[in-house]
């Protein structure tokens, strides 16, 4: 199945369906295989996407399509960002910001603790989660722009 194929069947299941859920993991199905097409390919990648997208199996109709398609957008994203560094936008914040948030919730909670057990806990708990998401933040902002430098962003 081929980029054009893939297009018109994601059009055609947005016509299908009254879910506004259905019809976003549709637009950034299509947004992302709008992407590709703009891109400057060579021959190896286009043949590679092709295959990819081919072994999809998105012509399958499933009972659950939205779940189904959720699924098969992340496994091609995933294939994107490893055969190609291709990432979606802002990739890397929101990494950022849950890394963050995972790692200064537990330093601030450690660094809260070891003050005073009672109020230090929470004092330490909100500021260590807002501080690392800041943080989280600012280093996955950093990335985005240098892989949009790159031309590494769908």
């Amino acid at each position: 199945m081929n980029v054009n194929d893939t297009s018109e069947l994601l059009y055609n299941l947005i016509s299908q369906t009254d879910k506004k859920s259905e019809i976003k993991i549709y637009n950034c199905f299509i947004r992302t295989i709008s992407s590709l097409k703009k891109r400057d390919l060579t021959e190896n990648q286009s043949i590679l996407i092709q295959e990819k997208l081919s072994s999809l199996n998105l012509n399958s109709v499933k009972e659950n399509r939205k779940k189904y398609y959720q699924q098969k957008l992340s496994e091609f994203k995933a294939f994107l960002k490893n055969e190609f560094s291709f990432t979606s936008e802002k990739h890397y914040t929101e990494l950022g910001i849950i890394y963050g948030m995972v790692l200064g919730t537990g330093i601030g909670v450690s660094i809260g603790s070891a003050f005073n057990p009672t109020f230090g806990l929470s004092i330490g708990l909100s500021i260590g989660t807002g501080v690392g998401i800041v943080l989280g933040m600012v280093y996955g902002a950093r990335k985005d722009a240098e892989a949009k430098r790159l031309g590494r962003v769908l």
